[in-house]
């Protein structure tokens, strides 16, 4: 995990690498608290897709499918 400090709103942030839905992702955290999922689809060893999911009822899945895979 890696961590930033964002001192101009006074926030920490921190980046895990994920996998969600069998691809690669980052769950991105402000403060210790779940801010987003950025997800790259990768087709035939190309970038087709990036997306970042900060809907809240979407991202409390995920913080329960990702405590569970650790």
């Amino acid at each position: 995990m890696w961590a930033v400090a964002l001192d101009k709103v006074g926030a920490t942030m921190s980046l895990e690498p994920v996998q969600i839905n069998g691809g690669p992702a980052l769950l991105i955290r402000l403060n210790g608290e779940i801010d987003g999922v950025a997800a790259v689809r990768v087709e035939n060893g190309l970038v087709t897709g990036l997306y970042y999911v900060r809907n809240p009822e979407k991202l409390s899945r995920v913080a329960r499918e990702t405590a569970m895979s650790r």
